[in-house]
């Protein structure tokens, strides 16, 4: 329809510019009603979800229709309409509605934004209009009365179109088809009524047929737009995050600034040459109006600068630097501040696609904005992280607490989602009143990981957590200190077999040692190496440490040494390789070097498991045998001897405690499953914390292999070691298989 509309429309402009004057006016009327038919098929197709605007350009261009046929009456011989006339009224009327179109095109009460754009194109423009139009036609002594106010009336119009079309290519989102069609005829036609007016002091009142031309262009413009199918969607939207200030826009800013500076410049030339200085004093007016609009559309882009960086741009809640704003201030009564995150986010992306974890995230602060008060700040902090500020104490903090985790676990209407409960965890803290609340996000962060380690769902801030976390964070911080001093040492534990009673392997055991002669528990700072990643490096020193006192002791004695390995370490696809090749330049065979793992260090992603048996397997293919650490304490035992790589168990030491000595029988049956278990697999145990000669003989009496512990040799430098093994007096002291 489209194709059959332009082709009719051209073969009509073509007809018009050939036709007398006296015959115009009816085909102009012929192409508005044509226009009229195409608005009126396309909302009719197309359905707009805001059809406002379009009606009214249905109802603008039907009063242009009588508008032409009032003129067309009322035509003299020459060809040029008489004034008034009824053609006039209704002209009238259909800039009005013209006006009001644009107007409605960006849905009022939704979006402020452009008024300021829009005021600074009507001073812009009326100072271009100001010299070329109203100037001559009040000064050319042409047109009086009602036909120069007329005249006069058609330019304001003019320029309001011009101002409210630059307001909808501001803050409009859309850049259809239609959209581009209607911005476009709207242009045009402006820009011929202001060429037709500026020529009105010079001569008759009929249009050059150059400017006939651009107006039944923009009739024509606005039939197309509507009959193309993007007209549905080209009215009433706008962004979420409209852009500030665009280059178009700012060199259109710099533009309109030289010309009405160039035209002041010329028109007080000609006030030099002895022309009216009024002209001057309004082109000066309209300029200094320009240049504060200006300055004022600066000032708004600055002010909103500064109000999106405190919004978050896919939720619309405010963000960290909001929340900081609003901690710092001083209030004379108590507040409460909750920080929390939604449980299994990542996998929500993983299983759903990122698309639906950003609706998940948008509903979810939709949601604890609406069970928060309306004074309350709410504002996403990054992720899946959230956090309110609300006013009260910390009695509050319960029932705020539980409504915020009662309205995310609603069912959420995204595919998917609809029968999932969405947890989530809060760490929470209370401010005084009075006080500043700096600090007051890192505390309820602390809060969250005691929540998040607990599963309790909220856990309000301790100071003594936070005197903890400190002391730990200082203590890792002397740890990285401590890598590259000789406060590191590594000590070594005999393994005896339990039959013969001699040294047939040992444990590398890492000891720390400050300046001052304080100790530092391994049970300490282990964990907290984990914690942190300072594993990797720390075990990556040990290794090297172990290797270089290894050299001795598989050269002198054919000692093995055992020796832990991390899981950030297995992670790392590349850790055997360098492993082995340490080995080789120490002149070492695997078989001097037992890895050391606990259970649960398959408890990872699919991924990283994958990495860790692959790495495993590896070091297994080249003689390094692999211990079970603390086994009988994972989560599932057998379920892991099933996928790794192994060769010893080593019981937890809580199985040889005292009570095994005393001979419980619960712990005698664990033990005993245990060894039994390990010879089914033929796989050797290994039985630590030994510190009696009873617990070593019940153990050899329920056929363990292998002990260590305080009762056989406390660990010591290498040095000690090489000593006990000299003592044997053995010239082999075998292997741990």
């Amino acid at each position: 329809m489209s194709r059959w509309y332009l082709g009719v429309g051209a073969l009509l402009g073509a007809a018009l510019l050939m036709t007398p004057a006296s015959w115009r006016m009816w085909l102009y009327t012929l192409v508005a009603v044509m226009v009229v038919t195409a608005l009126c098929a396309g909302i009719h197709r197309h359905r707009p979800v805001w059809s406002r605007p379009w009606w009214l350009l249905v109802a603008t261009v039907g009063a242009s229709v009588l508008a032409n046929i009032g003129w067309a009456a009322s035509m003299t011989p020459s060809g040029a309409p008489r004034f008034p006339s009824a053609g006039d009224l209704f002209y009238l009327v259909s800039m009005g509605m013209l006006l009001t179109s644009v107007y409605w095109w960006v849905r009022p009460g939704r979006y402020r934004g452009g008024l300021l754009d829009a005021a600074i194109a009507l001073a812009g423009g009326a100072a271009v209009v100001w010299v070329a139009v109203v100037a001559p036609l009040l000064s050319g002594g042409r047109y009086s009365g009602l036909r120069l106010a007329g005249y006069l009336c058609y330019v304001g119009f003019d320029l309001l179109i011009l101002a409210l079309t630059v307001r909808v290519a501001v803050v409009s989102r859309v850049r259809t088809v239609a959209y581009r069609l209607m911005v476009g005829a709207a242009a045009l036609w402006v820009t011929a009524d202001t060429v037709f007016y500026a020529t009105l002091p010079d001569g008759a009142p009929v249009a050059a047929d150059w400017v006939q031309a651009g107006w039944l262009t923009a009739y024509l413009m606005i039939g197309a737009a509507a009959l193309h199918p993007s007209m549905a969607r080209s009215t009433g939207s706008m962004p979420r995050n409209a852009a500030l200030l665009t280059r178009t826009r700012l060199l259109g800013y710099v533009v309109l600034s030289m010309l009405v500076a160039g035209l002041a410049v010329a028109e007080t030339a000609g006030v030099a040459s002895g022309d009216g200085a009024w002209r001057v004093i309004v082109l000066l007016c309209l300029g200094c109006l320009t240049s504060v609009l200006l300055i004022g559309r600066l000032a708004q882009l600055g002010a909103a600068l500064n109000q999106r960086a405190h919004v978050d741009p896919l939720t619309g809640l405010g963000n960290r630097a909001a929340l900081q704003d609003a901690l710092v201030r001083r209030t004379p009564e108590e507040r409460v501040l909750l920080v929390l995150d939604i449980d299994g986010f990542r996998d929500i992306n993983a299983t759903f696609g990122h698309k639906v974890g950003d609706a998940v995230l948008t509903e979810s602060g939709h949601r604890l904005r609406a069970a928060t008060p309306s004074d309350a700040v709410v504002v996403r902090l990054d992720a899946d992280a959230f956090a309110v500020l609300a006013r009260g104490g910390e009695q509050t903090l319960g029932g705020l607490a539980e409504r915020l985790l009662r309205a995310l676990a609603e069912p959420y209407p995204t595919a998917g989602l609809t029968s999932r409960r969405i947890r989530a965890s809060i760490g929470a803290v209370a401010i005084r009143a009075g006080q500043d609340g700096a600090g007051a996000l890192r505390d309820a962060d602390l809060a969250l990981r005691t929540a998040r380690d607990e599963g309790n769902g909220t856990a309000v801030f301790d100071p003594a957590a936070y005197a903890r976390w400190r002391a730990n964070r200082d203590l890792i911080a002397d740890l990285q200190h401590a890598l590259g001093t000789d406060e590191l040492s590594m000590h070594y534990q005999p393994i005896v077999d339990l039959e013969s009673g001699r040294i047939v392997a040992a444990e590398a055991l890492l000891r720390w040692t400050r300046p001052d002669g304080t100790a530092v528990s391994p049970a300490h700072f282990i964990p907290l190496a984990e914690q942190s990643g300072d594993i990797t490096l720390l075990g990556e020193w040990v290794l090297g440490r172990v290797c270089s006192d290894l050299t001795g002791l598989w050269a002198a004695h054919r000692l093995p040494v055992t020796v832990n390995i991390s899981a950030h370490q297995l992670r790392d696809a590349g850790f055997a390789t360098r492993l082995l090749e340490r080995l080789e330049r120490a002149g070492l065979p695997g078989a001097a070097l037992i890895a050391e793992i606990t259970e649960t260090v398959l408890v990872t992603t699919v991924t990283d498991a994958a990495t860790t048996i692959s790495q495993l397997q590896q070091l297994r293919e080249h003689g390094v045998r692999i211990a079970v650490d603390d086994f009988g304490t994972g989560y599932s035992s057998l379920a892991y001897l099933r996928e790794l790589p192994v060769d010893i168990l080593k019981m937890d030491g809580s199985f040889t405690s005292r009570q095994i000595e005393a001979g419980s029988p619960r712990e005698i049956a664990f033990v005993r499953t245990i060894v039994e278990l390990g010879r089914s697999l033929d796989l050797c145990t290994l039985a630590e914390a030994v510190e009696t000669e009873a617990q070593a003989q019940r153990l050899r009496e329920l056929g363990c292999h292998l002990a260590q512990g305080y009762h056989f040799a406390r660990p010591a430098p290498v040095a000690v070691l090489h000593d006990l093994l000299a003592a044997q007096r053995a010239p082999s002291t075998g292997t741990a298989a």
